[in-house]
């Protein structure tokens, strides 16, 4: 079962169902998005979430300053992965109508069900750009205060630093995570 959350959803809220990606999952993806590949690979694009229960590997690539959160229930076996680009919706329209875009309404959103539950691994975050309000750095920051918040243990991470990451969530629940000078590790 698999469902996806992408950024191309419609703003116009009436084109949309309320439901929420964790607790309404379907077998069918749905509001477009990543879809599983031959290889049993989804691939979640910048700015958006995929929830998954099956043997599919959740997949997303080019995070520098962007955050991964691999949320995970082991009992259920249900996964979720996100992708998001900005700390905070902060009341933007966009936070409601395109939440996979910002840390906390992308956690809200992909956590659904029990918090108690779930574990988090969290990769990327970034500096790419010296800058001194770096949205890495942030990013990061608000993923501990959203988790923390929802009572959600972050079990491993893999943040910071100058490079890009890929990752791999696999149905083991291990975060497999490809830095861009070439370095490997499962966290």
């Amino acid at each position: 079962m698999t469902r996806s959350l992408s950024d191309d959803r419609p703003d116009d809220p009436a084109d949309r169902t309320g439901s929420d990606a964790v607790a309404d999952a379907e077998p069918t993806v749905v509001t477009g998005g990543p879809r599983a590949d031959d290889c049993g690979r989804i691939k979640v694009g910048v700015g958006e979430l995929a929830v998954t229960n099956d043997d599919a590997v959740l997949t997303t690539s080019g995070l520098g300053s962007c955050v991964a959160v691999a949320l995970v229930d082991d009992r259920t076996g249900v996964r979720g992965l996100l992708h998001a680009m900005l700390p905070a919706g902060g009341g933007r329209t966009t936070a409601v109508s395109r939440p996979a875009k910002y840390v906390d309404a992308g956690i809200d959103s992909l956590i659904g069900g029990d918090p108690r539950r779930l574990e988090a691994r969290v990769a990327g975050g970034a500096e790419m750009l010296d800058l001194t309000d770096a949205v890495g750095p942030r990013n990061v920051e608000r993923v501990g205060e959203v988790l923390d918040a929802a009572g959600v243990p972050i079990v491993a991470s893999d943040v910071g630093d100058t490079v890009g990451r890929t990752v791999r969530f696999g149905p083991d629940g291990r975060l497999v995570v490809r830095a861009a000078d070439g370095f490997e590790r499962a966290i």
